[in-house]
Parts: C-alpha cells; structure tokens; sequence
C-alpha cells in the first residue's frame, strides 16, 4: 500500500503502479553519455522500460575519441550480475562493450544462469573512428565462438561481421554471404549493418529469411553511439513482446529518427537524440502550467 500524508495524517491506499520491463545492459560507461550504458538507458528510457546497468568498463572519452580505457575486474562485474539477477526479472538483455575475454566468460556464463529470453549482442571491438581495441583478441575469439551461440540477435557493423564471417565485405551480396557464415557458426539471427556503405541498407538474417532495411544516409556528423543505441532499442522491443523482424525495423526507424535529430554538444561528433518523440515546445514566456499531480489548492489567506 502506498502512504499519502494529508493535513498532517496519513493515509493508506491500495493504488500501485504497475513496473514496465526491466532491460539490463552489460556495457562500458561513456563520460560524455553519446554510448555506451548511458545511451543504452535512455533508449530503454524513450522505449517505457526500465534500464540497470552493469558496467564493464570505465573509459576517459569525449566527443573527439577515447582516450583510455579502465576494465572492470571480471570478479566485479560477475557481482554487479550477480546482485541483479537476485533482485529483480530481466525481461531482456543488451551486451555492448566487454573489454576483455574475462569478462565475456562472465557474461556467458551469466546468460546460463540468469535463463533471459531475448539477448542482442552489439559486438563492440574498436571504437568508429579507430584507435585502441574495446575488446582483446582472447574476447573476440570467446565472443565468436561461445557468446554468439548464446544471444537472440547479434548486430555487427561491416568490419565487426567481417571478422564474425572471415569474409571481406564490398557490396550487398557479400553482406548477405557474412550474415548466412555468421549465423552458420552458431548465431540464431544477425543484423548486419551497412551504415557506412554507400547505401544505409540493414541485413537481418534469421536463419530461414533474409530482410533487406533500407535507408539513406541522414547528413549529418552527430551519430555518436548509433550502434549502442540501435541494439538497445531493439533490446527494448523485445522486452515488450515484439518479434524479431518487428523490434529490428522499429529499431531501425527509431535510430534514423534520433540521428535526423540529433545535437553537437562538443568538438567531435554529437549524440543522437534518444528523447526526440516526447520534446515539446515551449510555452511562451510569462505563461506557466501548475502542476496537478497530487496537489490540492492552498487554503485562502485569513483576514486579519
């Protein structure tokens, strides 16, 4: 029961709201909040999900790059699962960054204990504008042939599904030949993303179908945490009971939407927008909206 105070009682009543589905992201923390655990929780956000987080890693990051990157221990970040999964039920799972293969061992071992239905894993290797590695050649070896087989959909970018395939990736066709290897070496579904090809076009492969996203390229240079976000939101449809097919073309139309709309807040590019649907504009000045949310009028000043 809830407990309202009231002209100085309390008052017992039987209102509770019911929770929305609790999304859990295993991912490292972006200081400047465009990737990573941040932006996966405010797509869970915009999606009426609940998002926890268990952190993997903590980098030293800006709009311009990564600087360095702090691992989280493997024994750590097994307790931060751990801690979760004896709290609460996780109606779905987002794994971003893992940092090294400790931790991946942890995940996977993490996904047979905790028996999530829906899993999409973002295979997070190098930063988009290079420079250091976000996952050890011991983690990539683990992630591709244990942590696939684990996960509902996995959702590489063309470098990310040219190393999952060992297939070099030019055109569509060749993007098509990476998703049926990547699926024929254990994953259950791929989504292949051609965001940096010519034609912004998605390969969504599920083991019997094959759908082709397509898309055009939004101009712009704020598309910091795409991918992360991408993943995340189809994380979320799945929470809420959509299929496959449907969480991935969601997904996607969400995505383009948040990048068109996206902001520069720094010298590098910028995040995308994850809140666009619920922005509004402003009431005009001087004019101001009182609250109504539980509030009762003051009593009237007495005379004196």
């Amino acid at each position: 029961m809830d407990v309202f105070r009231r002209e100085g009682r309390e008052e017992l009543t039987n209102h509770s709201n019911t929770a929305p589905p609790v999304v859990l992201t295993i991912a490292g923390f972006d200081p400047s909040a465009g990737a990573g655990v941040a932006a996966d929780l405010k797509t869970f956000s915009a999606h009426n999900c609940y998002g926890v987080a268990a952190v993997t890693a903590l980098t030293v990051q800006s709009t311009q790059g990564v600087k360095s990157i702090h691992v989280t221990p493997a024994t750590e970040l097994r307790a931060q699962l751990d801690a979760l999964l004896e709290d609460m039920t996780i109606a779905a799972i987002k794994i971003g960054m893992l940092g090294h293969r400790g931790n991946a061992v942890v995940v996977a071992e993490f996904l047979d204990r905790a028996g999530v239905a829906n899993v999409v894993l973002d295979p997070v290797m190098k930063p988009t504008n290079g420079g250091m590695d976000l996952l050890d050649a011991g983690g990539v070896k683990y992630l591709a042939e244990e942590l696939l087989k684990r996960v509902t959909v996995v959702t590489p970018n063309i470098a990310e599904a040219e190393i999952l395939s060992g297939l070099t990736i030019k055109d569509h066709s060749s993007m098509e030949a990476a998703a049926r290897k990547i699926v024929e070496r254990g994953a259950r579904a791929v989504v292949v993303k051609g965001g940096h090809m010519e034609k912004a076009i998605d390969m969504l492969f599920d083991g019997a179908e094959i759908l082709t996203l397509g898309g055009d390229h939004v101009k712009t240079e704020n598309t910091h945490g795409s991918g992360c976000t991408f993943a995340s939101a189809i994380a979320a449809q799945l929470a809420c009971g959509r299929p496959l097919q449907d969480a991935v073309l969601l997904a996607k139309a969400y995505v383009t939407k948040a990048i068109e709309k996206g902001f520069s807040i720094g010298k590098g590019p910028g995040p995308l927008d994850h809140f666009y649907r619920i922005h509004q504009e402003p009431p005009p000045r001087g004019v101001h909206e009182v609250p109504q949310h539980g509030m009762f009028p003051a009593a009237e000043p007495t005379s004196r």
